[in-house]
């Protein structure tokens, strides 16, 4: 059976969700997984909005699907749309019952020590909210909503989101008692020298390197990793010092806070899309975090 091309005004909602979803994942196969549908259904509407609107949407790349020039202009509109039926949606489900999926991203350290640990108490009190955390070194670009909410050192640079500080996290240097062999290092004189365990190209939020710099001339970074958990692991057997926020609780894996009167802040932040800001199950989530992260790392 044939496509059945439809007129613009026959289409339907679903059809423009495939001009948003395509442009966000950049391929056919991710964006039938985020509608639910199968791959032939997604190039079906595809082609049914090209026909109706009368040219091309997306390009072919090595990268994926990109959007034409007129796919930009269309996706705009599109976004727009999307943005004013959440609206609607978040004023008419005032009052009712908080359910649904809400996805929240952040980095590994952040999810698993923070927010992972936050998430029972919201259970208790939302039981019909079914929660998605994404953990990953890699950039979470939640303009493209790839998540309802994202946690983060650093504050997203897109007008799409409303972004709130929750406080400044404590970075202390530690080191195991293995590596540290019955010398002092109480002062950042004393770590001159020394060895240092660092991020794989440093995160731009944080201020491992230019802290130490501060100090030392080109530190010894020994180990590198993209994990927090690989950095402190590599710690506990001896590798080097490490630096890590206040939440890893990193006494309790057998590592010494050094240079005890030294450390530096980073600030935490949550974001949300704007307009989703208000959807009672997104609000429940991020109103949860907002208070519980608030509370832990201050």
């Amino acid at each position: 059976m044939g496509t059945k091309y439809l007129s613009l005004t026959q289409l339907g909602w679903d059809h423009f969700r495939v001009v948003l979803e395509v442009a966000r994942t950049g391929t056919l196969v991710a964006a039938a997984r985020r509608l639910g549908v199968d791959q032939s259904t997604v190039s079906r509407r595809l082609a049914q909005v090209e026909f109706s609107t009368g040219g091309t949407i997306f390009k072919r790349n090595r990268q994926g699907l990109s959007l034409t020039p007129l796919g930009n202009e269309i996706f705009s509109r599109v976004e727009k749309m999307e943005a004013s039926l959440l609206e609607i949606q978040g004023i008419t489900s005032k009052g009712t019952i908080a359910s649904g999926r809400v996805t929240i991203a952040s980095m590994e350290g952040i999810g698993s020590l923070l927010i992972a640990r936050s998430l029972k108490a919201l259970s208790v009190a939302y039981p019909e909210i079914e929660i998605h955390l994404v953990t990953t070194s890699n950039h979470v670009d939640i303009s493209k909503r790839e998540a309802d909410i994202f946690v983060s050192f650093f504050e997203p640079a897109t007008g799409s989101l409303v972004t709130q500080k929750i406080a400044d996290v404590c970075f202390h240097l530690y080191a195991s008692d293995e590596y540290i062999g019955g010398r002092t290092i109480m002062l950042p004189t004393d770590l001159q020298g020394e060895t240092f365990i660092g991020y794989i190209d440093d995160p731009i939020f944080l201020p491992s390197a230019r802290w130490l710099e501060e100090f030392i001339e080109n530190p010894k970074i020994g180990f590198r990793a993209t994990s927090m958990f690989s950095q402190m692991n590599a710690a506990q057997e001896g590798l080097g010092i490490v630096m890590l926020p206040n939440y890893a609780q990193a006494e309790l894996s057998g590592l010494r806070k050094i240079v005890p009167d030294r450390f530096t802040t980073v600030p935490l932040y949550i974001s949300v899309q704007q307009d989703s800001q208000f959807l009672p199950h997104i609000r429940a989530v991020y109103d949860s975090l907002l208070g519980y992260l608030g509370e832990t790392v201050s």
